[in-house]
């Protein structure tokens, strides 16, 4: 399954590290964070609207980014 361009922003922003959730983002709403926790590629945290991603975030993420030729050093 690929993700849209607002899936891998999120993802690319959160990394392993950061909590981030709606408010952060202008262009990403609750919907895209709604079928990324569906879909298991982010978690909720103990901060309310915050969310972390998840391995298999982090793998399908860095799939897409070699496979759509996205890849940044």
């Amino acid at each position: 399954m690929r993700p849209s361009n607002r899936e891998i922003k999120v993802i690319t922003h959160m990394g392993e590290d950061n909590a981030l959730g709606p408010d952060d983002f202008k262009d990403v709403g609750e919907k895209v964070f709604a079928r990324m926790l569906a879909k298991g590629w982010i978690e909720k945290t103990a901060v309310e609207g915050k969310y972390k991603a998840t391995m298999k975030g982090l793998i399908i993420h860095e799939g897409e980014i070699i496979y759509a030729g996205r890849l940044r050093s």
